[in-house]
């Protein structure tokens, strides 16, 4: 027998996605995902919702065209991360200590890295610190609650690198990674640290 939590209200449903509100409820009103209404709320059966969404994935992922690394001590922020990545064409690798992210990378360097600001084994800034002197170019966004802390102040040193806050929407994480991709400097040319209006912080 069915039971409530079989079912998501509009706000659960689009942290679910990694979308805004407002782009799941006019996705909704022109029938491009599964849905219904009860009263005026929009409702979506759970499982029909991550079916459409795997649905979705395979369709951009057949061919994905850039490589990202996840880093963060948060289990559900990385899962999170890499599917909002992949249902925009990305091939994802993540661990949950910076030290495993570091030797992922030495194995084989993704195209950019989504690193958390705090972490037990290793901060943000420790990680770039680690990270620059074998790789120097390779960008890094920064995902964090924290974007004013000293943590952020002392990896702003450390570029080519920006800025994104928690919790992340899908759309700015899918702008942001393809304006780096865009970016990627075949002569080794270095980006700026910068948050995501582009500001240099």
């Amino acid at each position: 027998m069915s039971t409530e939590r079989e079912f998501l209200n509009i706000f659960e449903a689009a942290a679910q996605l990694g979308v805004h509100v407002q782009t799941l409820r006019k996705m909704a009103r022109q029938r491009k995902i599964p849905s219904f209404k009860v009263g005026r709320d929009w409702k979506f059966r759970k499982e029909a919702l991550i079916r459409w969404a795997d649905e979705q994935l395979g369709v951009v992922a057949a061919a994905p065209d850039f490589s990202v690394l996840v880093v963060d001590d948060d289990e559900q922020v990385c899962r999170q991360l890499s599917r909002m990545v992949e249902l925009f064409g990305g091939r994802v690798r993540y661990t949950t200590r910076a030290a495993d992210g570091l030797d992922l990378v030495a194995h084989k360097a993704p195209d950019l890295i989504l690193l958390d600001l705090q972490m037990p084994d290793m901060n943000g800034p420790q990680f770039l610190a680690r990270l620059r002197v074998t790789h120097p170019h390779l960008p890094v966004v920064i995902v964090t609650g924290y974007p004013d802390s000293e943590l952020m102040r002392q990896a702003a040193h450390l570029p080519p690198l920006m800025l994104l806050p928690k919790p992340l929407e899908r759309e700015l994480l899918e702008r942001t990674v393809r304006t780096i991709i865009g970016e990627r400097p075949s002569s080794g040319g270095r980006m700026a640290a910068r948050s995501a209006d582009g500001r240099t912080p």
